[in-house]
């Protein structure tokens, strides 16, 4: 049955209210983990007995969301509210406990104006359906939501980057608060994905398909992409794991590739020819162990001013790697006129491998891309113009 215009809009407000409501209740998980009291890190929300309190009860708020226990959503959110501005009152706070408090109110207002149709199947599927348009790229109205993502991705890459540079020290809270916003809308993104996951065939079970989707490669992605910020407690415990976890952040540009085409291509490109590929790296491998043994034997000694090179067979493999790829680094080159005749022919088989797999890739796009465009002119030609009918593989059009 075709929906009216005016159906169709009273489904877009339903769906987007809840959305927001339930992003206003993930804030107040992210939040927690905000600086909230003067001090050191084991002063912050998330080490206190009222942020493991808070952090409770705002989990439990999603959940409750999520399940479509909207009054019990609606308890919880309220109580962490009343309680983050007694805590405001009682204590010097800093700008997280106020990202609490106010996203809490917020939260709670949501779950009254939302209506109790959100609490209905048909209302639970109706933003489904909607959140599937939204989040599924090249579906339905994807588009704004696939270019925001896309540019959060390369703003937090270039944050991360900018980070690492000492002079920028002194906007340490700035970068907090954007890694802040980031966090908050890469774990509504990912909860949203984790909870209309059942709507894909593959992941139709409950509580299994969700399961199933959350261990999917791409929604391992999404959920290392929020990982770091919920570990930052940790960075209290060894410098090395601070920085690590830091990093870890730079993966967020792993999830471009759900919205980038061209990597989408990319990859089929190499699924493809993955057997090609397989082959070459073979060939490159049995290459690469033959050319240093013989570089070993021949140069092993030959040099008793650096008696370091060409030391053992794995350090030479260094040599035949920087040499096959035509680098040439110069750290380590040969001096007998044996070993220069092997070095020769090693180059000139670098070459060789070289071209290989760009031969193996760029054959493998170009059949990509016409079954791409075959696809599109499939689109536009596989129906009569008449009738609108599907035309038969090889009927002509009278």
């Amino acid at each position: 049955m075709t929906q009216t215009p005016e159906r169709n809009a009273e489904a877009d407000k339903l769906a987007l209210n809840w959305t927001l409501g339930i992003s206003a209740s993930i804030t107040m998980v992210v939040a927690v983990f905000l600086p909230w009291f003067d001090g050191d890190l084991w002063t912050r929300g998330i080490t206190s007995q009222a942020g493991l309190i808070l952090l409770a009860m705002s989990v439990g708020a999603v959940l409750t969301q999520l399940i479509r226990k909207r009054w019990l959503a609606f308890a919880l959110t309220l109580a962490c509210g009343f309680y983050s501005v007694w805590l405001t009152l009682q204590v010097d706070a800093q700008w997280g406990l106020y990202v609490f408090s106010g996203v809490a109110v917020l939260a709670a207002l949501s779950c009254v104006s939302v209506g109790a149709k959100a609490d209905t199947p048909e209302g639970s599927n109706t933003i489904k359906q909607w959140l599937s348009r939204k989040l599924n790229p090249g579906e339905g109205d994807s588009k704004a939501v696939d270019t925001f993502i896309i540019t959060l991705i390369g703003i937090n890459v270039l944050l991360v980057i900018i980070e690492t540079e000492p002079t920028t020290s002194a906007y340490k809270t700035w970068f907090e608060l954007c890694e802040a916003i980031s966090t908050i809308l890469f774990s509504v993104e990912y909860v949203l994905r984790l909870w209309i996951a059942p709507l894909n065939p593959r992941f139709q079970e409950r509580i299994k398909g969700r399961v199933r989707y959350a261990a999917t490669p791409m929604a391992v992605v999404d959920f290392v992409a929020i990982a770091p910020f919920f570990l930052i407690f940790l960075e209290s415990l060894d410098l090395r794991i601070a920085r690590a976890i830091r990093l870890m952040r730079l993966l967020r540009i792993l999830k471009i590739g759900r919205y980038a085409h061209a990597i989408k291509t990319l990859s089929n490109t190499v699924n493809r020819k993955k057997e090609e590929l397989a082959i070459t790296t073979f060939v490159s491998s049995m290459v690469l162990v033959l050319t240093s043994s013989a570089m070993y034997f021949v140069e092993h000694g030959a040099d008793p001013n650096n008696p370091d090179h060409f030391r053992s067979i794995p350090e030479t493999m260094w040599w035949a790697v920087v040499t096959l790829t035509s680098v040439g680094y110069g750290d380590m080159f040969p001096i007998t006129p044996l070993g220069m005749v092997v070095g020769a022919i090693v180059c000139t088989i670098g070459v060789l491998l070289v071209a290989l797999p760009t031969g193996i890739l760029a054959s493998g796009f170009l059949e990509e891309m016409r079954e791409q465009q075959r696809g599109k002119d499939s689109d536009i030609f596989g129906y009569c113009p008449h009738c609108g009918e599907k035309l038969i593989p090889g009927e002509e059009l009278e």
